[in-house]
């Protein structure tokens, strides 16, 4: 396991390496200048390092990690994780130019270090080839409007307002929804650590259930550092291996 100036290093050459203006057109459908402005990508830092903190006190080392839908808002949990507690990380996401960064971003650390980096890659989850994770960080993805626009609507509760966005198939969007879920939840070790938003708790819970996981959930919330969404960092125990 690295050191925290390791870290601290590996951690700015992750960031150093991201063409943050080249993000914002991502962010802001009608342009974003401006967007990941130096104080806004130092409160991204600050979030994400305080997830860091965090994952420090739930998760073993040497353990191994899946990470849905990731981007540069993951950045320092993502390097702490494989620098200071030497667990391997896999980052499954979309194609594009954010996954593009964060593997651009991934070469960087390893130049940097020794370590194994995370892997990232738009592969799809298979568990079979992954193997089972002690943790699972699934933030923010079913609340995506680009992918889930229907779904981002309910989960928000913005169905008729001001804030709701165009498109979208409900139905479809929540078949979708639930297989990516129920992947992502079969890949879990008997007792694990999933770290996910208020707004998609209930879809885990509600397919958690009938997976036979239950899901044990934290009082406290720590906010997310561009969307702003409330995370937690829940425990999954399978109980019908526990019989």
């Amino acid at each position: 396991m690295s050191n925290p100036e390791e870290f601290a290093a590996a951690l700015d050459a992750a960031e150093q390496s991201i063409d943050w203006k080249s993000l914002e057109n991502i962010y802001c459908s009608d342009g974003g200048a401006g967007f990941f402005s130096e104080e806004a990508i130092n409160a991204t830092r600050t979030a994400g390092l305080l997830f860091a903190s965090d994952l420090g006190e739930h998760l073993s080392p040497r353990g191994r990690s899946m990470y849905v839908g990731a981007g540069v808002a993951e950045l320092a949990p993502l390097v702490f994780e494989a620098t200071m507690l030497s667990r391997r990380v896999t980052v499954h996401g979309l194609p594009g130019l954010e996954l593009e960064q964060l593997k651009g971003a991934m070469q960087a650390v390893s130049e940097v270090t020794q370590i194994d980096t995370p892997r990232v890659t738009s592969d799809p989850i298979r568990p079979a080839e992954t193997g089972q994770v002690d943790h699972l960080w699934f933030v923010s993805v079913l609340t995506d409007p680009e992918a889930f626009p229907a779904l981002h609507n309910r989960l928000y509760d913005r169905q008729g307002g001001p804030l709701q966005v165009s498109g979208g198939h409900p139905k479809a969007e929540r078949a979708r929804a639930d297989t990516l879920v129920r992947l992502a939840l079969g890949s879990l070790t008997t007792k694990a650590i999933l770290t996910t938003s208020d707004e998609e708790l209930p879809i885990f819970e509600a397919i958690g259930t009938d997976m036979g996981l239950r899901i044990v959930s934290p009082t406290v919330s720590r906010l997310t550092g561009i969307v702003g969404d409330p995370v937690r960092h829940h425990r999954v125990i399978n109980d019908r291996t526990q019989k």
